[in-house]
């Protein structure tokens, strides 16, 4: 859905797990991806699976942080693009503070897109409140959805 958007692009992979969106943000061009989870079991898998990868021409950084703390400190920091695929438990508490973080934050433009996959179970109208959501994918049990500021 992205990849026409990608090439340049500053990318901010939050909950980042295996780093599966933020790696393929790499391999179509970002300039730089951001990877955060507080799980070093995840940020060791990111690292080996970023390895694979042949003839790498963008940077990235590895970071252990959990997602509302990363965004609250990362003063300067502009992002094009911010994929957000928490664990389906999370508590819709950690995820609205995690939003109104990233309202707050500056981290934001007009143009920067939030890609938020959650299960197709959850309202996200408390999660999102004052965000902007453009539009839904399906995926089985998941749905993707395309926020702005």
């Amino acid at each position: 859905m992205l990849s026409y958007k990608i090439n340049g692009t500053i990318v901010i992979d939050l909950f980042s797990g295996s780093g599966s969106l933020g790696i393929e943000a790499l391999s179509r061009g970002a300039k730089i991806v951001y990877f955060v989870d507080d799980s070093i079991k995840s940020l060791k898998l990111i690292n080996s699976n970023i390895n694979l990868l042949k003839d790498l021409e963008s940077d990235y950084k590895i970071i252990k942080s959990d997602a509302v703390r990363f965004i609250k400190n990362s003063k300067g920091l502009a992002a094009d693009i911010i994929f957000i695929d928490p664990p389906y438990s999370i508590d819709f508490k950690v995820m609205k503070e995690l939003f109104a973080s990233i309202k707050q934050s500056g981290i934001t433009s007009k143009t920067t897109e939030i890609v938020y996959e959650y299960f197709f179970k959850r309202d996200i109208s408390s999660e999102i409140e004052g965000l902007k959501k453009n539009r839904d994918s399906f995926f089985g049990d998941k749905i993707v959805s395309y926020i702005s500021i």
